[in-house]
């Protein structure tokens, strides 16, 4: 038999990663599928032996059994040497599919009381897509692997449409699943002429609580899935938004001071307050402090928890009263957390340059190196990890450990890929981030910060002097008001870095040291600027700039010198004066967030 190169995709990952509403759904879904390309990944390495697959890259068998640490991303890269590439396809697939039912099969005959059957049976078969491509051997591995993932592309772009095998009148005036709108919803329908919360009401209690459906949502087989599995696994403690967004104020509690807030929450029990996960192996064991769902800090969605308890109605008044205490003395928490989405530089280029299977495989298992960090990274600092596939990084972190967390991954990512990495094809990361309110809709938060990512990538024309990739942006998106961005390129520089500049702009405003009305000022002086000649502008600029820091009176111990130094280094014209007010506007966001002075107000 003639060697190949194999390679395979495993989706759709619409299905089980971008369409979530909870956070529980958007981790789970990242894990559903890659536990099903591990599955694939095995399947292959079972027919072409260990030392021929390449990308996953096993340290170890134990790395591709079901459950194991080991994320794998959902592109399996194989040498095939005696199989024929086809048949090793065909097994692979079957694995994959065959994975995906030892998850869903529970679901349904669990919830089998609320489904339509004939839809589910219509939709199980069809939701996972296996796309492979294979190319003859020779001894130039780089085109080889070139001509491969043009090959793989190209059989991507020719989808496999399947036509539903269910009649298109047991279809008929079905609604679509409420995540993406592409399948029609699995879920029983009321009777014509009832509503459609009376009839789910009418549901049992503990089946409400575990779909966790709202009064218009539907969801499809994947959404069926994603939502219930972890109650059936014991994984249904995942933190959500509102927890990443408390723990900052939860930390400053002294531990005497909080214990009679985590009674309360115990004496509610966990089908009113869910309790979080917080085991080592695959728990959040830094939130065992208070290790229950978030909204019990937030008095606004106190009604919500009554609503979604159902009847009777919990007794909120000990919690209530516990929270008050707190707040009494401590501040109310913010509602703000960090969106980190992080991706790596010049990945491809690194691809191309490997020559031999076993430089790939070397490449892969450093991926999968950092890929293990991260999670220690992002725990660290009281953070969530939602995925961390080689170079990818999806997380929400506090906001007073959010940058610090960035930095951490940038770092990490660089040990890890140092040996791949030459100067004229640095490895890095770049790092987004959004600092926004939890009670954005979860699509939302991933929005802003994926385009934070995006920036981070490539700065934008107000971003002078800044060079493609190697960058971290900041974008503070406030309830109803426009983004602030920033970026700077990755730094060994403190003064030049803009993760180690904001903390310490933050702490001064949080200490008064500079008037919080200042960035203001600033941004204002600029539009004052714009249209000034070049040959005169910075000397004039740099003192206006400090008349106004001199008349804005700080109530804390004066900064001036310190900042007098800045405005000399960095503030030239209207543009570079902008970019100051605009960091300024980011620290004073970030300090108010983070809770560096009692009371202070949200962003």
């Amino acid at each position: 038999m003639t060697a190949h190169l194999l390679a395979l995709t495993v989706g759709p990952v619409q299905d089980f990663i971008a369409a979530a509403r909870r956070t529980r759904d958007l981790w789970f879904g990242s894990y559903l599928l890659s536990e099903i390309s591990k599955a694939a990944a095995k399947a292959v390495r079972g027919r072409v032996g260990s030392d021929k697959l390449i990308f996953p890259a096993p340290v170890s068998n134990a790395d591709l059994e079901p459950g194991s640490r080991l994320n794998v991303a959902n592109v399996i890269v194989a040498e095939v040497d005696e199989d024929d590439p086809a048949d090793v396809t065909r097994e692979a697939k079957e694995a994959a599919r065959r994975c995906w039912r030892d998850f869903a099969n529970p679901v349904f005959d669990r919830y089998r009381e609320i489904i339509e059957a004939d839809i589910w049976n219509d939709q199980i078969n069809d939701v996972i897509e296996v796309y492979a491509a294979w190319h003859l051997r020779s001894d130039d591995y780089k085109a080889d692997r070139i001509a491969l993932m043009r090959l793989l592309a190209a059989r991507k772009r020719c989808r496999d449409f399947s036509q539903p095998k269910l009649p298109a009148e047991k279809r008929a005036g079905v609604p679509k699943s409420s995540l993406d709108g592409l399948r029609e919803s699995v879920l029983l329908q009321p009777a014509p002429g009832e509503s459609r919360t009376t009839f789910r009401n009418r549901w049992p209690s503990k089946t409400r609580r575990e779909l966790a459906v709202g009064p218009s949502e539907e969801l499809d087989v994947v959404g069926v899935v994603k939502r219930t599995w972890p109650h059936m696994s014991g994984a249904s403690g995942y933190p959500s938004v509102a927890r990443v967004a408390a723990d900052t104020w939860l930390r400053k509690m002294p531990g005497a001071n909080i214990d009679a807030l985590v009674k309360a929450c115990d004496d509610l029990g966990t089908d009113i307050i869910h309790k979080i996960d917080t085991s080592e192996e695959r728990g959040h064991p830094h939130y065992r402090p208070f290790p229950f769902e978030g909204t019990a800090v937030f008095r606004s969605r106190y009604p919500d928890i009554a609503k979604d308890a159902g009847a009777p109605e919990p007794d909120l008044g000990p919690l209530a009263n516990a929270l008050a205490a707190l707040t009494h003395q401590h501040g109310e928490p913010s509602p703000y957390l960090g969106v980190l989405v992080a991706d790596g530089d010049r990945m491809g280029q690194a691809l191309s340059h490997l020559i031999s299977p076993e430089e790939h495989r070397q490449f892969s298992q450093a991926l999968a190196g950092f890929a293990a960090q991260a999670r220690e990274i992002v725990h660290k600092h009281y953070g969530v990890l939602v995925y961390s596939g080689g170079d990818d990084v999806l997380a929400f972190v506090p906001v007073d450990h959010c940058l610090a967390c960035a930095r951490d991954l940038y770092c990490a990512f660089g040990r890890a890929l140092a040996s791949r990495s030459t100067a004229e094809g640095p490895l890095t990361l770049s790092v987004g981030l959004a600092i926004a309110h939890f009670m954005e809709p979860l699509e939302d938060l991933l929005r802003y910060g994926r385009d934070a990512e995006k920036h981070a990538k490539h700065p934008r024309s107000a971003d002078v002097g800044q060079t493609d990739r190697n960058g971290f942006a900041v974008h503070v998106v406030k309830r109803g008001g426009g983004p602030v961005a920033i970026r700077a390129n990755w730094s060994s520089d403190a003064a030049k870095d803009l993760s180690q500049r904001l903390p310490q702009s933050a702490e001064w405003i949080a200490a008064q040291s500079i008037s919080g009305r200042v960035p203001y000022d600033l941004y204002t002086l600029a539009n004052v600027y714009e249209s000034w000649p070049t040959a005169s502008i910075k000397d004039a600029i740099q003192r206006d700039v400090l008349a106004v820091m001199q008349g804005k009176q700080p109530r804390g111990t004066s900064m001036i010198l310190e900042i007098k130094s800045q405005i000399l280094d960095r503030v030239e014209d209207a543009n570079s004066l902008r970019g100051l007010a605009n960091e300024l506007r980011v620290a004073r966001a970030i300090g108010a967030a983070s809770g560096a002075a009692a009371g202070a107000e949200s962003p």
